[in-house]
C-alpha cells in the first residue's frame, strides 16, 4: 500500500499535451476574436461626417447644465466614441400620464429632472443596414443610448440623424 500512495496518480502524456495545445489555440483565437469585434474595418476613405440627436431623459436638475460644446460623449457601457458635442439644448423633463378627469393622455413636468438634447457628430461608415461610427458605436434612430461624458452621464435615446451626402 505504501508504495502505491506514493507514485503520482497521473502522468503527462503525448494526448495530454495535445489537448492543453488545442485548447490554448481555442482560447487564444476567440481572445482575438473578442478583441477585433469593437473594430472598424472599413478604409478611412469611406468615412463620411454624420450628425445626430441624442435625448437623455430624467436627469437630475443641473447635470445636463454641465453638457458642453466640444465635449467627446461614450457610450457607457461598451466604452466607445459616441461622437462630440456640437449643440446642446435643455427642457423640463415630462411623462405623460392620465387626466382622471377628461381621459386625456397630457404631459406633466417632472419635478427636480431635466432633459437634454444632444447633437453629436463624428465620422462613419454607412452600409445599406447601419450606420457605424469610427469607432464601431452602432447609429440608428430608437436605439436606446447610456452615454457619458466628463462629469456627467444619462440614458435616453438616439432621435435623429443627418447624413452628410456625398458631392455629385
Amino acid at each position: 500500500m505504501d508504495a502505491k500512495s506514493k507514485k503520482p496518480r497521473w502522468r503527462l502524456n503525448a494526448v495530454d499535451i495535445v489537448i492543453i495545445a488545442v485548447v490554448l489555440a481555442a482560447a487564444a483565437a476567440l481572445l482575438y476574436l473578442w478583441r477585433a469585434s469593437g473594430k472598424s474595418s472599413t478604409a478611412a476613405a469611406n468615412l463620411k461626417t454624420v450628425t445626430y440627436t441624442i435625448e437623455l431623459s430624467q436627469m437630475e436638475h443641473g447635470a445636463a447644465g454641465r453638457i458642453k460644446e466640444g465635449d467627446v460623449i461614450y457610450d457607457s457601457a461598451k466604452k466607445y466614441v459616441m461622437g462630440t458635442v456640437i449643440a446642446v439644448s435643455v427642457e423640463p423633463a415630462v411623462t405623460p400620464v392620465k387626466n382622471l378627469e377628461t381621459g386625456d393622455t397630457v404631459l406633466s413636468r417632472i419635478p427636480d429632472q431635466e432633459t437634454a438634447i444632444v447633437r453629436l457628430e463624428c465620422r462613419a461608415s454607412e452600409s445599406d443596414a447601419q450606420i457605424t461610427a469610427e469607432s464601431g458605436y452602432v447609429i440608428r434612430v430608437g436605439e436606446k443610448v447610456q452615454a457619458a461624458g466628463p462629469g456627467y452621464a444619462g440614458l435616453g435615446y438616439i432621435i435623429a440623424i443627418d447624413r452628410e451626402e456625398a458631392a455629385q
